[in-house]
Parts: structure tokens; sequence; C-alpha cells
């Protein structure tokens, strides 16, 4: 019997017919069908959740989605046992979820309108003056480049040209990061802080929010940025109507400030996935070395069009 089956026999979730693995970064997520009902069981690593600092950060991230979803923004909450939301099987932790039917989108079906409500409800969250103890999501980057460069000699070809083809934009990007995330942290609010077509589900022109594990505070204009640009990315092109359009809905919503030291603090969070990468990549493990390469590319595209952006917003602003 492996863990899955164990899982829902222990919290009586019926016998498991199958069950498929869907997408995931650090964690498990799998689908798994039984004879009572379809569900989500999401696996824990020790990474995510090592230490009781890291369950009870989870736990603040459930509780700030539940207030969300009592304040009319569509959440997907897990299931409780005996009061308790993380299970601990086999010393890790798992949450269960009823299988929600709403599907994902791809970039190429997000319509102006889809990016309308994806800005407004980003503003409606940003607005809510939740109080919470999670932490600042912004951290100081240091990347030793030259390091990086002889661990990818070692490693792969492609890595190694990958980031000396690109190392004064990484150096540069990381300098202007950490000089301008000092500015924005003076305003903080809760953000989700992975709001990606991932982690939103859609029905109809309403979407519903799954995967807080990356919640804590962060600073409006600066979710603003990275949201804009993320809803305009189509693979390696940037949609500028889509992006002049999420500017527009979201500014009839919330104030903004400081835009340009906020789309420099932006990528705070891709270029600590972008250390994390490099971390691992001594293990020449494929899924590393292409995820660095993918974080290396964002970043020179984001690079390439920050003045755009910044001409985008002050056009709006006129």
């Amino acid at each position: 019997m492996n863990k899955l089956s164990k899982i829902a026999l222990k919290y009586n979730l019926g016998k498991v017919l199958e069950y498929e693995l869907l997408n995931g970064s650090q964690n498990f997520v799998y689908k798994v069908v039984t004879d009572k009902d379809t569900y989500v069981i999401k696996e824990y690593t020790k990474d995510a959740i090592g230490n009781y600092y890291y369950l009870n950060k989870r736990k603040e991230q459930i509780r700030i989605s539940k207030i969300l979803k009592d304040k009319g923004i569509d959440t997907v909450i897990p299931l409780s046992y005996n009061n308790k939301y993380f299970l601990l099987f086999q010393n890790k932790y798992y949450l269960i979820y009823n299988f929600n039917k709403e599907q994902n989108k791809k970039m190429e079906e997000i319509t102006l309108d889809n990016i309308r409500t994806l800005a407004k409800t980003q503003a409606k969250i940003h607005k809510l003056n939740i109080k919470s103890k999670l932490p600042c999501s912004y951290k100081h980057i240091e990347i030793d480049i030259d390091k990086q460069l002889k661990i990818a000699k070692k490693v792969n070809l492609k890595l190694y040209n990958k980031i000396n083809d690109n190392k004064d934009i990484i150096v540069d990007m990381v300098s202007k990061c950490n000089k301008y995330t000092k500015c924005v942290k003076n305003n903080l609010c809760i953000s989700h802080n992975d709001y990606k077509l991932l982690n939103i589900l859609w029905k109809d022109n309403e979407i519903i929010l799954i995967d807080f594990d990356a919640t804590g505070l962060a600073n409006p204009t600066s979710c603003l940025c990275e949201s804009a640009f993320t809803f305009s990315k189509d693979k390696n092109k940037i949609n500028y109507e889509n992006y002049k359009t999420y500017l527009e809905s979201y500014m009839t919503e919330c104030k903004t400030e400081l835009f340009l030291e906020s789309l420099y603090a932006a990528v705070n969070g891709k270029l600590q996935w972008l250390c994390y990468m490099f971390s691992k990549n001594h293990l020449k493990h494929n899924n590393y070395i292409e995820g660095t390469i993918s974080m290396i590319d964002e970043l020179v595209l984001y690079h390439s069009n920050i003045l755009k952006f910044n001409k985008i917003y002050e056009d709006i602003k006129k």
C-alpha cells in the first residue's frame, strides 16, 4: 500500500482508485480519485516545513486565505481534521483539499477582461487592512557571479554560457534591487506573492485563488509591477496592451508610489529563486539547470523593458 492509499485510509477518504502528480515547484501535489470523491493532497518537503516556525507560518497563511474568502475574494481552503489542517504522516506534513473542477488558463487564453479582473482582485487584497505577523517578503540578495560561473563550468556548458552572457545584467539587477528594496519596505501590506496563472482557477471571468505558501508582507506597488509583468509575458515577449490594461485597472482601485523604484524591487522574489537554483546546480540535476536558465531569461526580459514599463506608467498618470 503506497503513502496516498495509507493517508486515504487514515482520514476516511475512501479506497484510492487512481492518482496523478500535478505540477508543483518545491512540494508534491497529487490529484487522488477514490471510491468516495476526488481530492488534492499536498505533501510538504522538509525544506518547506522543517520546524515549528515554518509550520506556524503555514498556519498563518491559511488564516489569511480564510479572511480573504470572508471578504469576498474566493479562495480554496483545505479540509480540517480535529480542527487541524496540517496532517503529520510518516514525518511529513500534508494538506488535503476537495478537488475543484474549475481550471487554470494558459496565457494565450487570457483576455483583456481577464486582465482587468486579475488587477482589480489584486488591488482589493492590497486595500484590506489585515493584521499579520507574517515576515516581510524581501531579502538582501547576494550572488557571487564568479563562483556560479565556476560551478556552471563543471556542470553544464549551456548553463555556463547563459550565466556568462548575462552576468552584467544579473549583477546590475542585484545591485539596484538591493538599493530600491530599502525604499519600498516602508509601506507593506498582505500579498499573495505568487500571483500567477498556475495559482488561479477560473469560473467564467471570476477567479479562485489557490496556494498561499508564499503569502507575506510586501509593497503593493512592487507587487503591481511584478504582476503586470507576469500577466503580460507570453513566452519571451511582452504584450504591452496587457501591461497597460493591468496598470490602468489596478490604479482605478489603489494608489501607487515610487513606481520606478518598485520596478527594481519587484525582482526580489525572482532573485531569491535564482539564488535557490544556484545553490542546487552542483547536484547536476536537469530541473535545476533548466530552472536557472529560465529564470535568467525572465530577468533579462524584465531588465530590457524596465524603462518601457515606467513610460507606460507615466503616460497613464498624465
